[in-house]
């Protein structure tokens, strides 16, 4: 530690609060830390005396714990905030890993990148000395905006921030481009003539002008940040503070409001970027807004204004308090107007004749319905566009393809109360398909409450409904009860996979005959073609190498697949092996470690292809609720004799001696004697297992749901 480090006494070194005060945000600090804000603690008090000790967050961009290691190696026990107010402004400390990557190439400062950053300039031929002065650094960091370069230069969204300034500096920077919004090098360059400061030199370019003489006299190089304001605004600042400089390395990652002449909706923005850049790269770019604002203020100081609010306020003398409240200025006051820019510019170019909601696409069998639809309408109607609201998780692209897709998920998640249901509504009627198909999103159901009416008059309206999930007291939950009363009658089509969900929620909400047209089910096909053989021959002629029957068993682990029935037929069948695949995530009483000697639990299988299906002598299926699940019409294609709960759709599909269905609730030994059945006759089997083939190859193929669907659309249009 240097003679000079030791001078300075711990914690505080040498500051005092007054000194912290302007550099603590004591709004954020209260939003972070709850406990504070409950307590009614003064914030600033409370960080001083013991939140720094403990290690808490001062702001959103200020992490002590990075701060700490990277910047406070001579000084491990003093207070971060005071390190930094002592050391660390204006601009040379990073306060924040995410700002780290892209602050360390750039801050001229930093010698070790400063010299890498020479080297780039040199690799291209350029002048490295312009890194010289330190402000070109840390000044010209503040000030880049990477979307204005992006739409200066046209470059694709996709080149990160830290490639676009480094392209910035080679090629453009010694041209005189402005770094963004922030520097205006026409206004700049006529205020500096206006305060007489010296002329350029050759070869000089405005900003290094700025740097030279500019900072000195406390320039404002852009039309839209006032000093007088922020410092009004916030009055704590000392009068030794530039505001502007304050806002550039401070303010604007504090989020500190810089204008009182608007009022500016933050909603939208993008995360963990300045608000005050985010702002500027709209409005900033904007001539005729900045005339406007210019009006705006020069109105607001104007005698008249004055004038006018004391007359009001001669008649009501609370007018007056209202002189100095922010101004409105469209569209930026507007909380809806951010998100809905993001979002339509998101879209692909192009007319779409369908529109396919869908809330992510993992591996679920409504994930697969959503692609098959897709798919099919694209076939039949014309190009499809597949909108996804509610996660960015796409896993299986397979089943989409050739379709058009747009995942606005973090568009709408960051949007607040019913400005999500307004963006997709804007984005709906943007676009005006034949049809918008909602396959399980909840903005999509959401819309549709709020604006299924207005939808309908230029689009057909359809929602897919799937199995209802369950309360532990039995109650049925989940989109098909929380979403059907409220939309069915905005709605052309409400389509569910299985004649059973059909006739409940039918039953359940009462429909006359005359509205249930309007509820259909289309039965979703199977992925693959259907085996020419069924494998049941393969298993039968198998048998005799087997010492003993065999049986598969897959799904979740969870109450509503019933693992537990499982566990306690393979007690009473101890002669039966029972290879099953699923993960353990049963609750309570760990049922799942507590396995029968003959039962093998492996993990979920990703293909069937991983399934010995030719090694067994059948499928054992158990649910207490369900639709038509997606394994069992995948092993009927394959030819595979089930025996299986009769909950939900199942006995459509296994009925009509096609399997063995045991009814929901009943006893264990149903299913011990309903799985003798099926493994005493060979030849049972092999009848039954190839007419579930022979049904899933008619009712389930993708040739009846186009026509399924087909008739759909074509009474919509009749």
């Amino acid at each position: 530690m240097s003679a000079e480090t030791t001078k300075l006494p711990l914690p505080m070194l040498g500051l005092t609060r007054d000194d912290l005060k302007a550099h603590f945000n004591a709004a954020q600090y209260l939003e972070i830390n709850g406990d504070v804000k409950a307590a009614g603690a003064d914030p600033l008090d409370h960080y001083l005396g013991s939140g720094w000790r403990e290690g808490r967050r001062l702001s959103h961009t200020f992490e002590p714990k990075f701060y700490r290691e990277r910047h406070m190696g001579d000084y491990p026990d003093a207070c971060p905030l005071a390190h930094y107010v002592r050391f660390g402004i204006p601009g040379k400390f990073t306060t924040d890993p995410d700002q780290a990557e892209f602050v360390k190439l750039v801050r001229a400062n930093d010698r070790k990148w400063q010299k890498q950053l020479a080297g780039i300039l040199a690799a291209f031929g350029r002048d490295a000395s312009l890194l010289s002065p330190a402000a070109i650094g840390s000044h010209l960091q503040a000030m880049f905006s990477a979307p204005a370069y992006r739409q200066l230069r046209g470059i694709e969204p996709n080149i990160s921030d830290l490639e676009c300034f480094t392209r910035y500096l080679v090629f453009d920077f010694a041209q005189g481009i402005s770094p963004g919004p922030l520097f205006d090098n026409e206004y700049y360059l006529q205020r500096a003539s206006a305060a007489n400061l010296p002329p350029m030199k050759p070869r000089q370019t405005p900003f290094e002008h700025w740097v030279e003489h500019g900072i000195e006299a406390e320039i404002v190089p852009n039309r839209l940040f006032h000093d007088p304001d922020y410092r009004q605004l916030h009055p704590e600042l000392s009068r030794a503070i530039w505001p502007f400089e304050h806002f550039l390395f401070n303010g604007q990652n504090d989020k500190r409001r810089f204008t009182k002449d608007l009022v500016i909706n933050e909603t939208g923005m993008i995360p963990g970027r300045s608000v005050g850049l985010q702002f500027a790269d709209e409005f900033g770019r904007n001539k005729e807004a900045l005339d406007e604002l210019q009006k705006m203020r020069n109105f607001r100081i104007s005698h008249r204004f004055r004038e006018m609010f004391a007359q009001a306020n001669a008649l009501e003398p609370d007018i007056g308090l209202t002189v100095d409240l922010p101004s409105v200025m469209p569209p930026w006051h507007d909380a809806a107007f951010r998100v809905c820019k993001r979002a339509l510019e998101r879209l692909p170019e192009g007319r779409f004749e369908s529109v396919v909601l869908i809330p992510f696409c993992k591996v679920g069998g409504a994930d697969y319905v959503a692609g098959i639809l897709a798919q099919t309408l694209a076939q039949s109607k014309g190009p499809v566009l597949v909108i996804q609201t509610d996660q960015s998780e796409f896993a299986r692209p397979d089943w989409f393809p050739g379709i058009a897709r747009v995942d606005l998920s973090d568009v709408l998640n960051a949007a607040v109360g019913d400005i999500r249901t307004q963006v997709l509504y804007t984005v709906l009627r943007k676009l005006r398909p034949a049809q918008i198909f909602n396959v399980n999103s909840r903005a999509g159901f959401d819309t549709f409450v709020r604006f299924g009416r207005q939808l309908g008059y230029q689009s057909s309206l359809h929602s897919y409904y799937f199995c209802a999930d369950r309360t532990d007291q039995g109650a049925m939950v989940g989109y098909p009860i929380l979403y059907f009363a409220d939309i069915f009658g905005k709605l052309t089509t409400s389509i569910t996979d299985s004649q059973s969900l059909e006739e409940e929620l039918s039953e359940r909400f009462g429909l006359p005959a005359s509205m249930r047209k309007g509820l259909r089910t289309i039965y979703t096909p199977a992925m693959l073609e259907t085996l020419p053989t069924p494998v049941v021959q393969q298993q039968v002629a198998n048998a005799g190498k087997r010492s003993r029957p065999a049986l598969i068993w897959a799904g979740r682990l969870d109450k509503q697949k019933r693992f537990d029935i499982l566990q306690d037929v393979a007690r009473k069948m101890p002669e039966v092996d029972f290879l099953c695949w699923g993960k353990a995530v049963l609750s309570g009483k760990g049922d799942a470690l507590d396995l029968p000697e003959n039962v093998t639990l492996n993990e979920p299988f990703s293909s069937y292809d991983e399934l010995p299906l030719e090694q067994v002598d059948g499928f054992f299926y158990t649910a207490d609720w369900d639709g038509i699940p997606t394994i069992l019409i995948e092993l009927g294609a394959r030819g595979m004799p089930i025996t299986a709960s009769a909950a939900g759709g199942v006995p459509e599909l296994l009925g009509e001696g096609r399997g063995w269905t045991v009814p929901v609730g009943s006893p264990v030994d149903a299913y011990v004697e309903a799985l003798r059945q099926m493994l005493a006759s060979p030849q049972d089997r092999v009848a039954r297992a190839t007419a579930l083939q022979d049904y899933v190859r008619r009712v389930h193929s993708v040739e009846n749901y186009r026509k399924s669907l087909d008739a759909i659309l074509t009474e919509d249009l009749a």
